[in-house]
């Protein structure tokens, strides 16, 4: 690995570094962020005023900091002048395919919201020139409210529900369309002129979590940790070791994909046996309804009819609740497995399904048998307080938010060779 001598390279990675510790601490003072990143003051001062110079970063005049004062006053002298993000600076946009359902949120670089539209179709009539097109009318949509949006658009973020490649370019694979391996990367980035990732849902869902309950060291220095879906499919998004997991060549951890049962229930993705062909909303329905376990997937299930099953399975014993018990059975099979592979560790579940999860415990809980050493209670979090949806979005608008800071206006992909002096 080469040492960085040219000023512009040492200059553009201090960039990236005060951008990201800005990200991290909103408005924070020039003094702070050298403590933080542990570059002088010198350094400081110089990177952030570019910053400044280049309408990246906003100088907030004493008389205006409202937020810290009290910290503010603990310095002697004259009171410190903030810096934060410039919201002007940046726009993102995530886009969300699910079952049935388009969305596309605009994100100044502060993260804030800047809009929403949803629009409802049927992702298994999809093709690629429609998928293509419909992506593009509703991000064309969104960015049409203001142009300052579409003129600072510098990333955007597709989340899929499906397998996508490694590096974030091809959509390879999904059980609700029949679109395979499209490089939309590609496409949407020779359409709008900015950096696109395609990524899995779960992932999102799981980097949200983890960025916001990262967990304990387990006393063996690796920090593991994993969010499931449980709703229309049964998805896995796995951070292993602090990492979020991928396979070789694709996005990997279809947990709920996993093989259950040779020759099983029939899964939307059209195997048998998968863990979803028993633990999805769908599969419930199907089983607590009395149809044979080949039967098609239902299309979709409204949110009344899920909960009229949850409620008639609460009542009494019968089909309704052994199809919750089925459920939970899955899961907790599926998770010896997992914790075969990668030991114990903390997983969050998230989803609609949740709302039945008393009707599962028991029977995903008798599942883990394997590791009874290890108290379940410690390891299973049932997290409702958001849904899955606004998961997926705090998940990839950091991500979007997170690559410009670092490919657009940091030290980005410009040199192969990172640094390996102390950068000072």
């Amino acid at each position: 690995m080469a040492n960085i001598t040219k000023s512009d390279e040492l200059r553009l990675f201090n960039r990236s570094r005060i951008l990201s510790c800005l990200r991290n601490n909103e408005k924070i003072s020039r003094t702070r962020i050298s403590e933080l990143t542990g570059l002088s003051g010198a350094t400081v001062t110089q990177v952030t005023a570019d910053l400044i110079s280049d309408r990246i970063i906003d100088r907030l005049e004493p008389e205006s900091n409202t937020r810290d004062t009290a910290t503010l006053n603990t310095r002697r002298g004259r009171p410190q002048v903030l810096l934060n993000l410039r919201a002007e600076a940046a726009t993102t946009a995530v886009v969300t395919l699910l079952l049935n359902h388009l969305e596309v949120s605009l994100f100044d670089y502060r993260g804030l919201r800047l809009c929403q539209y949803k629009k409802h179709l049927l992702t298994s009539e999809l093709t690629q020139n429609s998928l293509v097109d419909n992506l593009t009318r509703l991000i064309d949509q969104a960015l049409s409210e203001t142009p300052v949006w579409k003129q600072s658009l510098k990333h955007i973020v597709v989340v899929y529900q499906g397998t996508v490649t490694s590096d974030n370019h091809r959509l390879l694979w999904s059980p609700i369309t029949n679109v395979r391996d499209v490089d939309l990367a590609t496409l949407l980035t020779e359409h709008y002129g900015a950096g696109v990732s395609v990524v899995n849902d779960c992932k999102m869902i799981a980097s949200a979590l983890y960025r916001h309950n990262k967990p304990e060291n387990n006393g063996s220095g690796q920090e593991n940790f994993a969010a499931i879906l449980l709703s229309y499919g049964i998805g896995l998004g796995l951070f292993h070791k602090g990492e979020i997991l991928t396979g070789s060549n694709s996005s990997g951890t279809e947990f709920g994909h996993m093989l259950l049962q040779a020759n099983g229930a029939l899964c939307r993705c059209g195997r048998f046996g998968c863990i979803e062909a028993y633990a999805s909303d769908y599969a419930i329905w199907r089983h607590a309804t009395g149809q044979h376990e080949h039967a098609a997937p239902q299309d979709e299930i409204t949110t009344e009819t899920f909960a009229d099953l949850i409620k008639k399975a609460q009542q009494k014993d019968g089909p309704e609740r052994q199809a919750f018990e089925k459920a939970g059975a899955a899961i907790g099979l599926g998770l010896t497995n997992l914790f075969a592979l990668f030991d114990p560790f903390p997983i969050a579940l998230v989803g609609t399904t949740n709302a039945a999860f008393e009707l599962m415990q028991s029977s995903l809980y008798k599942n883990l048998r394997h590791f009874e050493s290890v108290t379940s209670d410690n390891l299973i979090t049932v997290f409702d307080r958001q849904t899955e949806s606004s998961l997926i979005f705090q998940g990839a608008s950091r991500l979007a938010l997170e690559h410009i800071d670092l490919e657009v206006f940091g030290f980005g992909d410009r040199f192969q060779d990172a640094p390996t002096i102390d950068p000072r």
